[in-house]
């Protein structure tokens, strides 16, 4: 080691010490050679002759106290520069080609790092797993309070367990009342995701106890921005849908799989969940013990399910466990779509590359003579190929610079088309890891593009190409059919990309233009969340919207006004066990699931779903009229393909859980319920006045710009109650376009990624 650091240091003085060191060698040699008694002049002569030659011992004495290929790369870095310099042309447009490739590639990159394989900011996070029950038919749906105690009591393969679910609460007395999305979580939920108070304490065991006084800590982002960061907030009270509840502390700043305003204990509402079926909407989160498998893990649980099932049978017999790690979870659907484009940038960076492949053969055509006289005059295959891989690689480099500046601006473009909900998006940068993609990309395109040029100028022929100066690759059937086999490549790749983006097109424009179901043009939305401390009764829920619906009615240019619990494009917002009356019980595992909805009378008309059999809810739909509901096409053509559905009767629950049993009143067209490119699955929906749900989402018809409306909405809501914040005020049309909204990005990013191959390959033909 030191031996290599002396010759990278250095000696100083080092030429004038040798010049001295061989002329003493020489005069010591030459004074010998004299008291032999030969002359001065005839001495001399003598001493050179036995010493040897000065200037080859000067060169290996260089050569070992010095680094020769180190020194000889330098002075082929120093080449490679003068060259690029000498044909700036050539230079700029090789350097374009690969700043493109290796810049998109680098955007792509730090997206997909930020995204899919970052490591989550929390203890251990590679070991949190997401966890769910899973049957036949689904996976990942809510787990029952009951289920989640043994899990977390008799697992043995869990450090530790915590339960969570969410909740939408309206913050009044603090200014403008606010719609807020809070967690509900039991207290070991902090310490899995590391998060610590900024000021006063997280939850503890003592806020989760049923009667407990309610507790809440904020959330950082939601304490200094809606509630301006004031310091002195804990100890003080929150108003949330008519609760108070006492602020225990705030949270420090931290990434969160989910938005939360703040953290309330769980454990308070969820003991009241003593059945085995009641799910509410509880997902859980566990941290693997070291060395265990996720596979493993899902044993253990499922193990525990099934002596529950013994214990207590039911109909969820069947529920096995269901977890994923929970990087994989916060990813979700973006895993597909992400690979997609890295694989059309790699592809954009393929066909650079044949671009600089066909450039640098082309420009070894010119230098054919200069090639032939370097091997002429001793120059191995190896050192004339070193020469031009290094001139490559400087090429390369120069690109790679470029590149990055390049993906910089990519980024940012990506970051303000992206929608907002794609995790961790805001995280990208080009740090270091992406820096490091970055060298290791620019290298292998710098390589790549090189095979092409170094194997042709290895093959040339010393004598014919200084005797008649022939270009190196202008001639040549093989070296015609390299260069016609690289243009072939690219469009190969381009028409891949351009067919792959049209395929993502067609797709996307196929959903988009699908029928819903239903008539979404001038229909406007709103939703509302009656606070139950305000509206304690059914009949005051229902008096309100009831009140509501008249009043809106009466607005310029609306036509009809209804309500819905769960509006179209909303997703499952409940599902529930059902079977027909009259027909043999299904087995335990096998009973049947629909979608349950919540309909105002007029709904289906307002929003333009056909009726095909029976009527809509009226207004003698009351609470002491006998049960009814409306169910879809697909669910009429499950069970009563071949006859009317209208006087068949439902029980709610099926035939092992209590419910009550509905009659089915009419039938109407397949909604989709959750996405213009989902499927429609089996829905059952109830007339709000027996229901009488407090959350609804009011729909109208209007003849006018929906734009208009929306200030006359605003009031008349502020009118009914000021308290209540409007939700989602908006038309339907938008409403359903947003869930496709990262398909619209992805196909964006191809079609931009298939028009730059073109224009690659384009240039590359020419």
């Amino acid at each position: 080691m030191r031996e290599w650091w002396n010759k990278l240091r250095g000696r100083p003085n080092f030429e004038a010490d040798l010049a001295e060191e061989l002329e003493t060698h020489l005069a010591m040699e030459r004074d010998e050679l004299r008291e032999r008694g030969l002359p001065t002049q005839d001495a001399d002569s003598a001493a050179r002759r036995a010493f040897g030659n000065t200037t080859r011992i000067a060169e290996q004495t260089r050569e070992a106290w010095g680094l020769p290929s180190l020194e000889s790369l330098f002075h082929d870095i120093r080449y490679g520069i003068r060259t690029m310099f000498r044909s700036p042309g050539f230079s700029a447009v090789v350097v374009l080609t690969l700043a493109l490739g290796i810049g998109v590639n680098t955007a792509i990159f730090s997206v997909v790092n930020a995204v899919l394989l970052k490591p989550l900011p929390y203890p251990n996070g590679e070991r949190l797993v997401w966890l769910g029950e899973s049957t036949g038919k689904a996976e990942g749906i809510s787990v029952t309070w009951g289920n989640f105690r043994h899990w977390r009591e008799d697992n043995r393969t869990f450090d530790e367990m915590a339960a969570y679910t969410f909740t939408e609460q309206t913050l009044t007395g603090r200014g403008e009342a606010t719609i807020t999305r809070g967690v509900l979580a039991t207290t070991p939920y902090f310490a899995l995701l590391g998060m610590r108070p900024l000021l006063g304490r997280m939850l503890v065991d003592a806020d989760q106890q049923a009667g407990a006084p309610p507790t809440i800590v904020l959330a950082h982002r939601f304490w200094s921005g809606r509630l301006g960061g004031d310091t002195s907030i804990v100890g003080t009270t929150l108003n949330l849908s008519g609760t108070l509840y006492e602020v225990a502390g705030v949270a420090a700043p931290q990434w969160e799989p989910w938005r939360a305003d703040y953290y309330l204990p769980l454990g308070r509402t969820a003991a009241k969940m003593v059945g085995r079926t009641e799910h509410g909407s509880i997902r859980a989160l566990g941290r693997l013990k070291p060395g265990v498998t996720l596979a493993a893990a899902r044993n253990d649980l499922d193990t525990i399910l099934s002596r529950l099932a013994q214990a207590d049978p039911g109909p969820e017999n069947e529920h096995r466990s269901y977890g994923i790690f929970l990087t994989d979870h916060t990813s979700g659907d973006l895993r597909n779509p992400l690979l997609l484009l890295t694989g059309a940038a790699v592809l954009i960076l393929l066909i650079g590359c044949a671009n600089v492949a066909s450039l640098l053969l082309a420009r070894n055509t010119s230098r054919a003579s200069e090639l032939a006289l370097r091997k002429a005059i001793g120059a191995g295959s190896w050192r004339v190929a070193r020469q031009l891989l290094t001139e490559n690689l400087a090429l390369a480099a120069t690109g790679g610079l470029a590149g990055a500046g390049f993906a910089y601006w990519v980024l940012r473009a990506l970051i303000a088309l992206a929608p907002t909900n794609i995790p961790r998006l805001a995280e990208t940068s080009l740090n270091l890891t992406v820096l490091l993609f970055a060298c290791g990309v620019t290298l292998g395109a710098g390589l790549l593009a090189s095979i092409a040029p170094l194997a042709t100028a290895a093959r040339v022929d010393l004598a014919t190409t200084l005797r008649e100066g022939q270009r190196l690759t202008g001639g040549g059937k093989q070296r015609q059919t390299l260069r016609n086999l690289l243009v072939i490549g690219e469009v190969a790749l381009t028409f891949l990309l351009a067919f792959g983006s049209a395929l993502l097109l067609r797709s996307l424009i196929a959903a988009q233009t699908a029928s819903p179901g239903f008539q979404p043009a001038g229909v406007v939305t709103f939703a509302l969340q009656l606070p139950g401390a305000s509206y304690r009764s059914p009949e005051a829920i229902s008096d309100f919207y009831t009140r509501l619906i008249d009043t809106t009615r009466t607005l310029p240019g609306v036509t009809a006004v209804s309500a819905i619990s769960c509006p179209p494009g909303e997703g499952d917002c409940g599902d529930w066990f059902y079977s027909v009356a009259g027909r043999a019980p299904p087995a335990r595992n096998e009973v049947p699931v629909a979608l349950f909805n919540n309909a105002a009378a007029g709904y289906f008309q307002t929003i333009g779903v056909p009726l095909r059999q029976g009527r809509e809810f009226t207004s003698t739909d009351t609470p002491a009229s006998p049960k009814v509901a409306v169910i879809n096409e697909a669910l009429a053509r499950t069970w009563w393909p071949n006859q009317s559905a209208v006087g068949q009767r439902i029980k709610v629950g099926g035939p092992y859980i209590e419910g009550p049993t509905i009659e089915i009143v009419g039938v109407v067209g397949d909604i989709k319920q959750e996405g213009l490119d989902a499927t429609s699955y089996p829905e059952i929906f109830q007339p709000f006045t027996q229901q009488r749900p407090s959350g609804m989402t009011v729909v109208l018809r209007t003849t006018s710009a929906p734009d208009s409306l929306m200030p006359a909405l605003r009031a008349l809501v502020a009118q009914a109650d000021s308290n209540l914040p409007l939700q989602n005020l908006g038309t339907l049309e938008k409403h359903l376009g947003a869930g496709l909204a990262r398909r619209r990005f992805s196909a964006l990013l191809l079609t931009l990624f298939a028009g730059l191959a073109m224009t690659l390959a384009a240039v590359g033909i020419y």
